[in-house]
């Protein structure tokens, strides 16, 4: 039997789970909209999500800004065919910002060249002038080989 990689990356971190279960559901919220934005290739929707101050490091450790993440976007540098994003933990970070961290599974081109991509990552929002914008991302890509059934 085949099992999911990114089941087996959470199978047994119940310790990774946030016991503010409020707090988890936005932040699981805020993911799932911006896991549609990236899917329905909206940029300006997806310009008003992400904060003037973002840092996007991708899993490849490539790093963009929000200008410099939004025109790739924009001219097809990356096309997000798939995004399923799990969130499994969130912190308060003050009274206007938490961090989550959870799994991700992207089908993405980048260049034009397909990429399936499962990766753990951390994402930090923040409210701005009353709406939650994304301020940092990081995710690195998650080893799936040699994941075997417990």
């Amino acid at each position: 039997m085949t099992v999911d990689p990114v089941d087996a990356l959470v199978a047994g971190k119940e310790w990774l789970m946030s016991d503010n279960a409020d707090l988890l559901r936005l932040a699981s919220d805020l993911e799932a909209r911006r896991a549609a934005l990236l899917v329905s290739g909206d940029a300006d929707a997806l310009a008003g999500l992400l904060s003037e101050e973002l840092y996007y490091a991708h899993s490849t450790g490539l790093l963009d800004d929000k200008n410099s993440f939004i025109e790739k976007f924009r001219n097809g540098t990356f096309v997000f065919r798939s995004v399923d994003a799990r969130v499994q933990s969130a912190r308060e970070l003050g009274e206007r910002a938490f961090q989550a961290a959870g799994v991700l599974r992207l089908l993405v081109l980048v260049d034009g060249v397909q990429r399936p991509i499962v990766a753990v990552y951390l994402v930090v929002w923040r409210q701005e002038d009353g709406a939650w914008r994304l301020v940092g991302h990081q995710a690195t890509t998650a080893p799936t080989e040699g994941i075997e059934e417990s």
